[in-house]
């Protein structure tokens, strides 16, 4: 007798997904979440194959101070190849066709158990946005929180735009302020490929159980090639060890001023933001991004408390394609349930 394969949908599990009429149940998905990071991000296709390859200034020219019948040293500027490079995500959604076409419901079955695969692989890919490290997972692509890891400008420049809010121990979560852009952040997808989720519906094929034999089952493959390159990492803020524990009470960590720091950190905001710009704005109007703050829903409740305070006038509820969005200065401020309650202290 052949044995189960893994992640094989059983009678048991068809019986789960329909009632006692013999309908496909509507399932009520305890564990969906709202990860707006997914759907703001801009995306870049490689220049060669899974690799994409920038380059960034680190060290400007050394100009002198010339004085009379004295010449002048010359000076170069310092800059460095960075490269990133692609994740690979995929999943399977397979039935056995006699179970998938059990009870006449085959289109209905498939489209909700492909709705819940995709549904996983986004929140994986959200998570990873934030918390994926190459360095210990060669699969993986650096996510956001593994290159803003320090508060110790000593140890990284990219800790100026850091901002320390307190949390010492181990209930602690960030905001996020994201300027999307094509020489800013942006996401990365593979040379010649599709950007985005894959779904593909392979149909009714031969497929093989776990001791290779073979049996009729229709098949799903849904895919996702991506991975994340900071041109730029000015344009990325993080306000950390924010103590979810303290937020209720008299030592709550002040939101409203960390979100005013933060936009203070990128070189170009939009006027009406915050009143900063670099010295190459001007020339190069490509500068500005597309800006977003990215919070948990913890964070989010708090926020829009806030905003329902007559006397703030930084923090709005605002209507953005039918939708109640909170505003910080006309930025949206998304909710993206993969941010952690229980990041540990950034030092």
């Amino acid at each position: 007798m052949s044995t189960l394969t893994p992640g094989s949908f059983t009678y048991s599990e068809w019986g789960l997904r329909h009632d006692s009429t013999g309908k496909v149940s509507t399932l009520v998905d305890l564990l969906s979440q709202q990860n707006g990071i997914v759907d703001d991000a801009l995306t870049v296709e490689c220049q060669s194959g899974n690799a994409f390859e920038f380059t960034q200034v680190v060290k400007l020219p050394t100009p002198s101070r010339r004085v009379y019948n004295q010449g002048v040293k010359a000076s170069l500027a310092g800059v460095a190849k960075q490269v990133a490079t692609c994740s690979e995500y995929a999943d399977w959604a397979k039935f056995d066709a006699s179970l998938a076409e059990l009870g006449g419901n085959l289109s209905e079955l498939r489209a909700q158990e492909d709705a819940l695969h995709i549904e996983a692989l986004g929140q994986l890919v959200a998570s990873d946005m934030f918390y994926a490290n190459r360095n210990s997972d060669p699969t993986q692509f650096t996510g956001l929180a593994n290159i803003y890891n320090t508060v110790n400008t000593a140890t990284s420049p990219i800790a100026n735009n850091v901002i320390d809010m307190g949390g010492t121990g181990s209930t602690n979560t960030s905001m996020w302020l994201i300027g999307w852009g094509p020489k800013q952040i942006h996401t990365i997808f593979p040379k010649g490929t599709q950007a985005g989720l894959i779904h593909k519906d392979m149909g009714l094929d031969w497929a093989l159980d776990s001791n290779s034999n073979e049996f009729l089952a229709y098949r799903t493959y849904i895919s996702w090639k991506i991975g994340l390159a900071i041109h730029d990492w000015r344009f990325g803020v993080r306000a950390c060890n924010i103590d979810i524990t303290q937020l209720n009470g008299g030592s709550a960590p002040n939101l409203i001023n960390a979100l005013v720091k933060m936009v203070h950190r990128p070189p170009v905001m939009p006027v009406g933001v915050a009143p900063v710009q670099t010295s190459d704005t001007r020339m190069d109007k490509t500068m500005m991004a597309r800006s977003a703050i990215y919070v948990n829903r913890t964070i989010q409740t708090y926020l829009d408390l806030q905003a329902m305070n007559k006397t703030n006038v930084l923090l709005k509820m605002e209507e953005w394609d039918g939708e109640a969005v909170t505003t910080f200065r006309g930025i949206p401020i998304r909710c993206v349930d993969a941010i952690l309650d229980t990041e540990a202290r950034v030092v």
